[in-house]
């Protein structure tokens, strides 16, 4: 088990000893997982992304010998082209494995899903590893900088979505699992009228726990939780449907495409300042920010907006 222990320079590093970052990712009770399961790491933060590791403890390759493979998944919304490297020490510290590669990372796509991923399937043998435990405990070091060491990673002005994990992705508008409907009234505004004419509500299936933890004004529409099998039912009067869906999609995790953040900005930004969806309302403000051209006609407006928010 490797101790957190204090870097001292002596000289100046050259740029491409600098920028290297790492993480520890811990197998426990390596040696009792199915040898042909695939095992998923927690994520953890590298390079200002978010990964995870998973491994399968011993595929067998051509030659029917058990290998211990790997798969480095870039969990974040953003390309990356990085270096990196994996090392496995035994319990005195010597080094039994190793691999350095250099891999373009794709982001996320719409579904949530990722495009790619980097893998190498005959890492080393699983005879070697069991050896290499640690009390029992796989350690993986994993070191990553930028492919290009001359690049830099500004810090971000707007936070990563803080619910951006594919468990919460795959369970949003789950109907089976919800506990909570929101139903968003319909609203089609008449030409040359004050009136709107409504329709049949809209109806969002969420689940009150990852409203808790992501959107807490929303919980608390759902009110004290009662011993009921059916679900809460919300009504939302003042949200479109679609802005609604923009708001609880995030919530989830996912992402608001830039056009639809361009195209309904205001909407955005007032939805995400009344439940507290603080990141998303900074998104869509950057993105006002960045498509609108001020002019003598807009300041004021835009000036008594941004006061009102």
């Amino acid at each position: 088990m490797s101790l957190s222990v204090p870097i001292v320079d002596v000289g100046t590093p050259s740029p491409e000893f600098q920028g290297w970052e790492r993480a520890e990712v811990r197998v426990h009770g390596f040696a009792e997982l199915p040898v042909a399961t695939r095992e998923e790491s927690s994520e953890f933060t590298c390079l200002g992304h978010q990964w995870t590791l998973d491994i399968t403890p011993g595929r067998e390759d051509e030659s029917g010998i058990e290998m211990l493979a790997l798969y480095l998944y870039n969990e974040s919304n953003k390309i990356i082209n990085a270096k990196f490297g994996f090392s496995i020490k035994d319990s005195d510290g010597r080094e039994t494995a190793y691999i350095c590669d250099s891999y373009e990372f794709d982001c996320l796509d719409d579904n949530g899903d990722l495009d790619d991923v980097w893998w190498n399937v005959n890492f080393a043998e699983r005879s070697t590893i069991l050896k290499s435990l640690v009390e029992g405990t796989l350690v993986i070091e994993v070191q990553m900088r930028l492919a290009d060491p001359t690049q830099t990673i500004p810090p971000p002005f707007i936070p990563e979505n803080p619910a951006a994990c594919n468990a919460i992705r795959k369970i949003f508008m789950d109907e089976k699992s919800a506990d909570v409907v929101f139903q968003v009234e319909n609203q089609k505004g008449e030409s040359n009228a004050r009136k709107k004419a409504k329709t049949s509500p809209t109806t969002f299936h969420a689940h009150r726990l990852i409203l808790l933890q992501c959107a807490p004004q929303l919980a608390e529409l759902c009110g004290p939780i009662e011993n009921n099998s059916s679900p809460v039912m919300i009504s939302i009067p003042d949200v479109t449907p679609k802005v609604f869906h923009y708001i609880l999609h995030y919530t989830y995790g996912g992402e608001v495409l830039s056009k639809e953040l361009e195209a309904n900005a205001r909407d955005i930004i007032n939805a995400s300042d009344k439940y507290g969806l603080s990141n998303l309302k900074l998104e869509a403000e950057a993105c006002l920010v960045n498509t609108t051209t001020i002019n003598v006609g807009n300041v004021m407006d835009l000036l008594l907006y941004s006061d009102s928010k």
